[in-house]
């Protein structure tokens, strides 16, 4: 198996199941036309506003059910589906992180709330860098957890470009077969575009994931907000990486998770929700960690 798809189905396996989607809580479900795309948005709760953006293959009910109803009782909590992912309709186009930096900063321009908090998980962490790279007058404070910055692409991978169709279809096989047993169960019941969708989606989310560099390391360097790097101890991207990604902020703070991975965020709840929230909550953002 080569590095990389190795590496992701290490990571995808270490998903925690959510259980029961989080109800009980009263918010506003609706699509949001932008850039040519309708993405499903919900809003819960009062206060100042905080966005939430799933990883890969998933979406905002069974990525952040053990934080929506925490955060809603004193923030106003946005769950966005990206393109294709969750209730969000796919079309004719290629999935990029750069693509859905700039779907969510429409999203938060038409929503109006002003700047936002953001709090990004694996690709979503990944297009969090890029929205605040970008749109920095939309972002106040961010937090990611589980983004890399760079693929370790097997040779094989660097010669994707030259593979039969036949030699792709294996390749999206062995992903889907490795996925989380949960994944294709939740999309079934809420995409509009059906199960027979599943493997379209699957092969636009791997060839973003092939992509070598999400963002370089000069461009962290421009991103002066608050941002608070967050991984588990045992996550996708190593210690090594997290710390780098830190080191390159201006204005970045650093937590590993212990006894985690990759699902951090069903995983070590209690622990992820209080970081999140002292971070947050910090009047001084100076470079002091939590």
């Amino acid at each position: 198996m080569d590095s990389f798809r190795g590496a992701v189905f290490a990571a995808l396996l270490a998903f925690v199941p959510p259980g029961t989607y989080a109800d009980g809580l009263d918010g506003t479900q609706r699509y949001i036309e932008v850039r040519g795309a309708k993405l499903y948005t919900q809003i819960y709760g009062q206060g100042p506003p905080i966005v939430f953006l799933h990883g890969g293959m998933a979406f905002f009910d069974n990525s952040f059910v053990k934080q929506r109803d925490y955060f809603a009782t004193y923030r106003t909590v946005i769950g966005i589906d990206q393109r294709g992912y969750g209730h969000s309709p796919d079309g004719p186009w290629s999935l990029s992180y750069q693509m859905m930096a700039d779907d969510t900063a429409a999203i938060i321009e038409k929503i109006g709330l002003g700047p936002v908090d953001v709090v990004g998980h694996s690709d979503g962490a990944n297009l969090a860098l890029i929205l605040a790279r970008d749109h920095p007058q939309l972002v106040r404070h961010l937090v990611i957890s589980g983004a890399n910055i760079r693929v370790d692409l097997s040779l094989d991978e660097k010669q994707r470009a030259q593979w039969s169709p036949q030699q792709l279809a294996e390749h999206l096989r062995a992903v889907a077969a490795r996925l989380p047993p949960w994944f294709l169960p939740d999309y079934t019941k809420v995409s509009p575009d059906g199960p027979g969708h599943w493997m379209t989606l699957l092969a636009k989310t791997y060839d973003m994931w092939l992509q070598p560099k999400v963002i370089e390391p000069a461009d962290l360097r421009k991103i002066s907000i608050p941002v608070l790097v967050m991984a588990g101890d045992h996550d996708f991207s190593s210690v090594e990486e997290n710390a780098e990604i830190f080191r390159d902020l201006p204005n970045g703070q650093l937590i590993i998770v212990p006894a985690s991975n990759h699902g951090t965020f069903n995983k070590r709840p209690e622990l992820v929700n209080l970081a999140i929230r002292e971070f947050l909550e910090q009047p001084d953002h100076g470079g002091a960690g939590l």
